[in-house]
Order: C-alpha cells, then sequence, then structure tokens
C-alpha cells in the first residue's frame, strides 16, 4: 500500500521535482546567513569560532547548490514528461460555425 501510495503521489505531479530546487535555494540561503553569523562573531566579538563552522558553511552552501541544479534539471524532466503524454495545448469547449461530422474516416487510434 506504501508503493501504492507514493506512486499516486509521485505519478500525476511534477512537484516533488520542483521541491528539490526550493529545498536547494533554502539550504544555499541558510549557508550563506550562517557564513554572515560567523563573520560578524569573528569581527565584531570576542568568541573564537571552531574550524568546523567553516566546513558547516561550505557543506550547506554546496548541498544547496547541487539541489538547485537538481531542481532545474527536474523541471525539464517534468515538461519532457508533460509534452511525451502527447495531449493537446488547448481545450475546445464549444464549436460554433462548424458542422458535426458523423463518421471521421482519418480516426488514428
Amino acid at each position: 500500500m506504501l508503493k501504492l501510495s507514493l506512486d499516486g503521489l509521485t505519478s500525476f505531479s511534477s512537484m516533488p521535482l520542483k521541491l528539490a530546487g526550493y529545498a536547494g535555494g533554502a539550504l544555499t540561503f541558510a549557508g550563506f546567513l550562517y557564513l554572515l553569523v560567523i563573520l560578524f562573531l569573528k569581527l565584531f566579538t570576542n568568541t573564537s569560532i571552531a574550524g568546523w563552522n567553516v566546513l558547516a558553511v561550505l557543506q550547506f552552501i554546496f548541498t544547496g547548490l547541487i539541489f538547485m541544479v537538481l531542481g532545474i534539471f527536474g523541471e525539464y524532466i517534468g515538461r519532457i514528461y508533460d509534452e511525451s503524454r502527447d495531449r493537446p495545448l488547448y481545450i475546445v469547449r464549444e464549436c460554433y460555425g462548424i458542422k458535426k461530422k458523423e463518421k471521421d474516416v482519418r480516426h488514428v487510434v
């Protein structure tokens, strides 16, 4: 049942692909914000900064950038998927001035 629910969530939408880009933007923003906090503490206070803080900032920023690139790829993949379903780009609601044909001999399956 878990597999069925995951298929239902991911089969009809490209939103999970977009979420990677949003998560990447948030991680990158958090990394730069953390970098500003570290720089403020280093320059304006007497607090000693441990070396792992710089590594954490770099990890946040680069992981965020990777997620952002995955989000961009996901956007392209989602659009390719939408086009591959071969749906029309528009839907005609009503026909004006066009007579209905009884049978179309050019019907393609």
